[in-house]
């Protein structure tokens, strides 16, 4: 994430530089915020119709009417500003791990892919697909044989999300899957994963059905969304239109908890109909 403290460092010496020492001192409370001007309808002078310009804020956090220099097209400073702070928490996210002291909070055992590092993740998607040797033998271990749900927790492109949600979404599922009898193995975390490795962990462990729950491509805003995708009986050679997804999982979006209630009620109709994907 952003290193507040160093950006304070930077401000603190260019105050030095220009006022002195007695100018740093001074204490200035962020409340934990960038110090950056509203830009969104702010930048646009008299909008052509003030109350239909409110409501196109309110519903969207996009960045629209942010304005422009002059009758030129450059952002302005501030405008510009956000989007670099957005941009380098997106990237933030994508480079982040999964806290090692979380898997262990919650109670989950912990696997790995083929991708040896967060670089070579990142660099080949295919490795993030398939599970080390290691991991298949201790996969074998652990579910058990055939278990009607599977429920995989990973890493996707955004750690943060996984950081942030994961305890309140793992208590929420269990719950919510308890209370509809569904019959899940112990779950677990697999770093460095992409979605697809749930299909290759299902037919191992020849489960009825699993779940993958992962955070999201990060947006230029937001990098905090989980995805819960899903998947009945996944053959050699399943695609994306064979499983569904439930995404936008965050305290602005889905929450947590209902993220997981509608995921139980997913994993309850798949069951019941014995099918998932574009096939229902």
């Amino acid at each position: 994430m952003i290193d507040r403290n160093r950006i304070a460092e930077l401000v603190r010496q260019a105050l030095v530089d220009k006022d002195g020492a007695e100018a740093a001192a001074r204490a200035v409370d962020t409340a934990g915020a960038l110090l950056l001007r509203p830009d969104r309808g702010a930048n646009l002078g008299a909008p052509f119709d003030g109350r239909i310009m409110n409501r196109l804020l309110e519903v969207t956090p996009a960045r629209i009417a942010v304005g422009r220099t002059g009758a030129g097209t450059r952002y302005r400073t501030n405008t510009m500003l956000r989007f670099r702070a957005d941009h380098a928490m997106a990237k933030d996210a994508v480079m982040s791990e999964v806290e090692p002291a979380l898997v262990e909070k919650l109670g989950l055992f912990e696997l790995h892919t083929r991708a040896t590092d967060k670089r070579n993740f990142l660099e080949r998607p295919d490795a993030g697909r398939a599970l080390s040797d290691q991991a298949k033998s201790i996969l074998a271990e652990k579910v058990g044989k055939s278990p009607q749900l599977l429920v995989i927790y990973g890493d996707g492109l955004s750690a943060s999300a996984i950081n942030q949600h994961l305890a309140a979404f793992h208590e929420a599922l269990q719950r919510e899957l308890l209370s509809r009898g569904i019959k899940a193995a112990p779950a677990f975390f697999v770093r460095h994963s992409r979605v697809k490795v749930m299909d290759e962990i299902a037919r191992i462990a020849g489960a009825e059905a699993a779940c993958f729950v992962c955070g999201e491509r990060p947006g230029l805003g937001f990098a905090d969304s989980l995805s819960a995708y899903y998947i009945y009986n996944p053959r050699e050679g399943a695609t994306d239109a064979d499983r569904e997804v439930i995404s936008n999982i965050n305290p602005r979006g889905v929450p947590p908890a209902e993220g997981a209630r509608r995921l139980a009620d997913a994993i309850a109709r798949v069951l019941r109909e014995k099918k998932s994907g574009v096939v229902l």
